[in-house]
């Protein structure tokens, strides 16, 4: 279908509005395509369509899948229950669908049809249910088409996550820090920040509301008698600001008085960590930072817009150990533009010489918020593919485990986000959130918090995306957010 003179491929429906799971199959075979949707009685007369067709029959529904790619049409059918529940739907529309899709694109996705972004937790709860991880890994193989190999590595990321999931306290809580400040926005981000240079008269007034809100979240926490186990300052870039008194004000209000099992800063950029700033995380007791080089080619995060080099992130590594810093994580990502195969491999063997507890490999995803959506294709999926694999066997043979992980909607080649950990390093705020398996109080602009025990099992409140509308809108939201929480802990 042509929309403002392009061609967009169709996702055509009738009897039913399941869209969103039909998108994200589809974008398991159309990664970053543009979509259009219809639902017109009869799927489109011409161009690439993908269509799924609800009507009654005599003994239920006949639900109808066709896909027409290349000019090339493929169909399915089957009879359904008349009061078939959505969530078996989709399933049902994936099931039949996914055969064509690999039929006439000759892909056959790693993780086979699934869509979701916990693949480890899907593969739990199966095992939950059926009472045997061998029969779980065997309908993810049999039933959800996923990979031998994918499937083995969900079972040894689950085998590690179990002692760290049981491990947690009763009543426990996360806490998480928004600072949706950088000082520059690198070209593959699509998260909520803001340059400290266009958006930095806002910081002040921003360390004004954030203080209030920890008092707020550090009130509840203790009328509720509930169990700070971790806290994770995240962004953005924190460091782009001052976080003294940031952190003054945690360690009043959740850290005092108390141990942690975790206490995380996302310093990321090499070019805004400092001695100073290193010098005070240690003071309120941060046990864990993240030194992201990305890559180790220093033409490579030139294209991706990070004005540091790699000996920027070499240099901070090592001034992080000389002041005591024995948990650090290093971030890399595969299918950078300007990055290869060989120069990967290079930056995870670099890596590895010099020896964080952590490292995390990311597999580019381009979302609409971020630069290179509108200005690169996806990536190669085969030499993406060969980057993670390579990660994934020379950090293992390092010693380092696989022990959380998760997907991303037009993620290159369709793969994950592995986080590798030597044993005992792993963050036990990345298991348990990833696991949704503990409530998690959000504190800042674009801050999620996620309630644990609600009507739905998961009750998830939002703050205002951007700083400008959290900061004028503040008092408000407050407001809510403590009845909504006072509502949900009761």
């Amino acid at each position: 279908m042509k929309k403002g003179g392009r061609n967009f491929m169709v996702i055509h429906t009738f009897g039913h509005g399941r869209t969103y799971e039909m998108e994200a199959l589809l974008k398991l075979f159309r990664p970053a395509e543009k979509f259009t949707f219809s639902t017109e009685p009869e799927p489109p007369a011409e161009g690439e369509y993908f269509s799924a067709v609800l009507r009654p029959a005599d003994d239920g529904q006949q639900l109808s899948c066709c896909i027409c790619l290349g000019g090339e049409s493929r169909s399915s059918g089957k009879i359904l229950p008349a009061d078939i529940p959505n969530n078996i739907l989709d399933r049902e529309i994936s099931a039949l669908s996914y055969p064509l899709f690999c039929g006439l694109t000759g892909i056959r996705p790693a993780w086979g049809m699934l869509t979701g972004i916990r693949p480890v937790n899907l593969l739990r709860k199966f095992a939950e249910r059926t009472g045997s991880i061998e029969q779980a890994k065997d309908d993810f193989r049999n039933i959800w088409h996923v990979t031998g190999e994918k499937t083995q590595l969900a079972a040894d990321i689950l085998a590690v996550q179990q002692p760290i999931l049981n491990a947690a306290p009763k009543d426990s809580v996360a806490i998480y820090v928004s600072i949706p400040f950088c000082p520059t926005r690198c070209k593959y981000c699509s998260f909520v920040s803001n340059s400290v240079s266009q958006m930095g008269r806002l910081v002040d007034d921003y360390y004004v509301c954030l203080a209030k809100e920890i008092g707020l979240v550090g009130r509840i926490v203790e009328e509720y008698g509930l169990t700070v186990d971790s806290i994770y300052i995240g962004g953005g870039t924190p460091t782009a600001i001052d976080l003294y008194q940031p952190l003054d004000w945690l360690h009043a209000n959740f850290v005092c008085g108390q141990p942690l099992r975790e206490y995380t800063i996302e310093a990321g950029r090499p070019d805004t960590i400092t001695r100073e700033s290193i010098g005070f995380f240690r003071q309120f007791g941060v046990t864990r930072i993240s030194v992201n080089p990305q890559s180790f080619q220093d033409d490579v995060l030139k294209a991706a817009g990070r004005p540091h080099t790699a000996q920027d992130a070499v240099d901070k590594f090592h001034l992080a150990r000389e002041l005591g810093f024995d948990n650090i994580n290093m971030d890399f990502i595969a299918g950078l533009p300007a990055d290869t195969v060989r120069g990967f491999r290079e930056s995870i063997d670099r890596a590895v010489m010099l020896g964080p507890e952590s490292i995390t490999v990311h597999c580019l995803s381009l979302k609409k918020a971020a630069d290179f959506y509108q200005s690169l294709s996806m990536p190669d999926a085969e030499a993406v593919a060969e980057m993670v694999d390579y990660a994934q066997k020379t950090l293992t043979a390092a010693g380092y485990r696989p022990y959380y992980l998760y997907r991303q909607k037009n993620m290159a080649a369709n793969l994950e986000n592995v986080g590798y950990a030597k044993p005992g390093f792993e963050s036990a705020y990345n298991v348990m959130m990833m696991d949704d398996s503990q409530t998690i109080l959000g504190i800042g602009a674009g801050a999620s918090t996620k309630v644990l025990g609600g009507r739905r099992g998961i009750e998830r409140l939002t703050e205002c995306k951007y700083p400008y509308d959290y900061l004028a809108r503040f008092d408000e939201l407050m407001q809510e957010k403590e009845k909504q929480l006072r509502a949900l802990l009761g």
